[in-house]
């Protein structure tokens, strides 16, 4: 049998976490050892995480080596109440510094549990470290740079050391936000003479999120650029991103290699439906929304519906999970209050990931709310894929770009502007008028097989297997070049 050859990948966010960003780094693990890949995983201590979601780990092998570096950022906070447990894989514990929560923009959105705890009386060191803790949050666009997760690079480059001198690793495949992940990768390649692919779930200086302040904006070009120098690939989950990519470092980047973000087909293998609502149109939608990315328009458009006798509010639903309104906000609530909605909107909070697919899987249609900013059409939301999974109708609120683009070429439901109140009127009174026909004929249509044919480069273990290919052809052109130079 052909000698195994190892990976290790690099990524902050990584179950028991929970959360945006999971699935990449993930499913490649799940799913790379059935490529003939061992996989080692270098990722934070979820200790000090609030938002974790245990059931996420019953998917990592037993076989896969999670190798945990805690992050300075403890030092201000305390333990997440609910400290998960490794349940699967094999854990080897990092060095003893602390860890903290996670900013990062990525668009794989994914509902988890939010662990609460009941207060206590502070202690005089807790109030310190809270009031410490209030300064570090204003001032860390200024010293935290190029994310809050740079306190976790230096116990990360530690615990790496140590498992890159006990273990033959082949590649280091570095996935971000956060993308410190990749500053951690490009020391341990050079160290080590790793092969390294860099993989961007998100554009870096081409974020539509940036900080605005323009010394940390230039500092961070620098930084991107070195990346881009050293990877010797690097891989994106949009066509746009990879165009974007090249053309800012056309003569920087060796290679780049498209791998979409996806679904995997075992998360809604025998789903159940959960939090129906019988008898009504029911539209959900699970995962963040802030001020760029509301359903306000949305909650105006079904109220003209309704006003104009259209739609009766007695025959729809509107169910959200996750964060409605960002702790401090009330905006989308109040939206719900003045229009009279509150018999129609759901809100459900933090749902465990399982739980948040039956939400989707119960549901008559699945709400995709994209950010209106003028580059936004550059994203892939990763909830549009876990909607392919689900098979339901979509109402896709989002600019022109490749996310419309699959909606539409896969025939997946209604593209409307999300700025363009009619153009969403329009979309959702289309999937109400299908739910309705289907209601009075009793039927329901389904996807056939072929389907999933047709979508095949979206999921999730053809996805391992493109990358398991890359990593193949990297390490095999580092053995030409070490048989013709054997002093590299």
């Amino acid at each position: 049998m052909e000698k195994k050859q190892s990976v290790l990948i690099i990524s902050y966010l990584f179950p028991p976490i929970g959360g945006g960003g999971i699935p990449r780094a993930l499913k490649m693990a799940k799913y790379l050892g059935e490529y003939n890949w061992n996989v080692h995983v270098l990722t934070t201590d979820p200790a000090y995480h609030a938002t974790l979601d245990n059931s996420l780990l019953a998917q990592v092998p037993a076989d896969v080596q999670i190798h945990r570096a805690k992050e300075l950022t403890s030092l201000l906070r305390k333990p997440a109440p609910a400290i998960a447990k490794q349940t699967t894989g094999k854990t080897e514990q990092g060095t003893e510094s602390k860890g903290d929560s996670t900013n990062t923009t990525n668009k794989e959105e994914v509902t988890t549990t939010h662990t609460v705890s009941t207060p206590s009386a502070p202690s005089l060191l807790g109030k310190f470290k809270g009031k410490a803790f209030s300064f570090a949050k204003k001032i860390k666009s200024y010293i935290l740079i190029p994310d809050d997760q740079i306190l976790w690079y230096p116990e990360a480059v530690k615990a790496g050391r140590k498992l890159l001198r006990e273990k033959k690793i082949d590649v280091i495949f570095s996935t971000s936000g956060p993308v410190t992940n990749h500053l951690v990768a490009r020391k341990l390649a050079e160290e080590f003479g790793c092969k390294w692919i860099a993989d961007f779930r998100d554009p870096w200086t081409q974020n539509m999120h940036r900080s605005g302040i323009g010394w940390r904006e230039r500092l961070e070009e620098k930084l991107e650029e070195k990346v881009m120098r050293k990877a010797d690939v690097i891989t994106t989950v949009t066509a746009t991103f990879a165009k974007n990519f090249t053309n800012k470092y056309p003569s920087q980047i060796q290679r780049v290699e498209l791998i979409y973000n996806g679904f995997d087909r075992a998360d809604f293998r025998d789903l159940m439906p959960v939090k129906e609502v019988p008898g009504r149109f029911h539209a959900a939608y699970a995962g963040i929304l802030y001020q760029k990315r509301n359903p306000r328009l949305l909650l105006a458009a079904i109220k003209e519906l309704i006003d104009e006798g259209k739609v009766n509010s007695n025959e729809i639903s509107l169910s959200f999970a996750g964060v409605f309104d960002y702790p401090g906000y009330t905006e989308n609530q109040d939206c719900v209050n003045a229009l009279g909605l509150q018999d129609v909107v759901r809100v459900l909070g933090n749902l465990p990931h399982k739980e948040a697919l039956g939400l989707m899987k119960g549901a008559d249609a699945l709400l995709m709310i994209g950010d209106v900013t003028p580059d936004a059409g550059a994203y892939i939301p990763g909830k549009l894929y876990e909607y392919m999974g689900v098979g339901k109708p979509i109402l896709a609120l989002h600019m022109p770009g490749e996310a419309a683009d699959i909606i539409r070429s896969f025939q997946l439901g209604q593209v409307a502007d999300p700025m363009n109140k009619e153009a969403i009127k329009e979309a959702y009174y289309k999937l109400f008028q299908a739910w309705k026909q289907e209601q009075e004929t009793s039927t329901e249509t389904k996807r056939d097989e072929s389907f999933y044919d047709r979508v095949r480069p979206y999921e999730r273990r053809e996805q391992a297997g493109q990358l398991a290919r890359l990593m193949n052809e990297v390490v095999g052109q580092k053995t030409e070049r070490d048989q013709a130079d054997p002093t590299m």
